[in-house]
């Protein structure tokens, strides 16, 4: 691979991307030790990767607020051209981030060639296509073919977190104020920010955490993140009326991101929707269901994890839509889906062995 002395990634945009694309900041830093290597990351999102030490500094981006539009695409353009990179990796497919790495003068620009935005980059890379989407495939792979073009080995492909000591300490209080501090726990992740298409029944998470509670003793704890406490109260409130009184109420009391992350980590189990918690368990290696309706399985799969996705059989035909919102109203991919083949789906993870045996997760940085 080529020498870059200095290396600025622009990371995506979603929490669970994040989480995704952390196989190809440790590739980087791996291939290049002496490099500085530093992430330009959503100032929303950014504690997701605190405790890492596969980079050296973060750029925050708000581009929702003090950054939005193009004065604010300009600011955080000239302080990358001010750290003076040599090569930039643009994760996001945006036309606006190839934009802003342009705007910096970054002479080598890396990225996937999308919407017009081609004549942005240095060095293009051609996406295999079905129809006008990008044909399905594993977000980690995906960004690792930028390390690949770059010439690196990749020596692995499993998601990374860390937790801080600050983070630790706030999960640590907040089983303890709930009487869990000795509980195995199973975290039930019920929103998604990407929109309603993603959400299942509040009954059946219900179902799943009442066989969870009797015949494996697990306390069912509801995650949702800032917006969605009404959802988890649904949720929590279904649990109790399917016979579990002893569910850990959260959703009057959300956690910060260094929080969750706590939490999770010390999870027995987690069930999730779609969403970027699904992420943290699994870089956690934590045993992880996720409940699949409106996108397609192949765009985060994770081989080799302790983690299975669960999807209506047989599939509709309109799956998957990859719409915020169910077109056709009825959103039948997760209305229909059962717990009977979630909790199936449970005992197959809980029977696989830690990840820590073969290849030891980063969990302290």
């Amino acid at each position: 691979m080529e020498a870059f002395n200095r290396i600025v990634v622009r990371m995506p945009n979603w929490l669970g991307d994040v989480v995704m694309a952390t196989p190809l900041v440790r590739t980087l830093r791996e291939a290049q030790p002496r490099a500085t290597i530093d992430l330009i990351v959503q100032r929303s999102g950014a504690a997701i990767l605190d405790g890492l030490t596969i980079f050296d500094d973060v750029i925050h981006y708000d581009r929702n607020g003090v950054d939005s539009g193009l004065g604010g695409m300009w600011r955080v353009a000239q302080e990358v051209r001010r750290r003076r990179y040599d090569l930039a990796v643009c994760c996001p497919n945006s036309f606006s981030s190839a934009l802003m790495l342009r705007m910096s003068g970054v002479p080598r620009r890396l990225g996937w060639s999308y919407g017009g935005r081609g004549f942005l980059l240095t060095d293009r890379l051609q996406p295999e296509m079905k129809g006008h989407r990008r044909k399905p495939r594993p977000m980690p792979q995906y960004y690792l073919d930028f390390a690949r073009h770059l010439g690196c080995e990749i020596l692995g492909d499993h998601a990374v977190m860390a937790s801080t000591p600050e983070g630790d300490a706030e999960a640590a209080a907040y089983l303890a104020e709930r009487g869990a501090a000795e509980t195995p726990v199973v975290g039930l992740n019920v929103g998604a920010s990407f929109g309603p298409s993603k959400h299942w029944r509040a009954d059946r998470f219900g179902e799943v955490a009442a066989a969870l509670h009797r015949d494996r003793g697990f306390r069912p704890m509801v995650l949702c993140g800032p917006g969605e406490e009404a959802l988890g109260k649904v949720v929590e409130d279904a649990i109790v009326a399917a016979g579990v009184p002893t569910v850990l109420r959260t959703s009057s009391n959300i956690l910060s991101l260094a929080g969750l992350k706590g939490i999770v980590k010390r999870l027995a189990l987690m069930v999730t929707t779609d969403t970027g918690p699904r992420h943290f368990g699994i870089a956690f290696d934590v045993p992880t269901v996720c409940v699949m309706g409106s996108t397609s399985p192949n765009m985060t799969a994770q081989p080799n994890t302790r983690s299975e996705v669960v999807t209506l059989t047989p599939a509709l035909e309109c799956m998957p839509c990859h719409e915020k919102v169910c077109p056709l109203v009825h959103q039948r991919c997760l209305q229909d889906l059962q717990a009977a083949p979630v909790l199936a789906a449970v005992d197959r993870v809980l029977a696989l062995p830690p990840r820590t045996a073969t290849a030891p997760p980063d969990r302290t940085g």
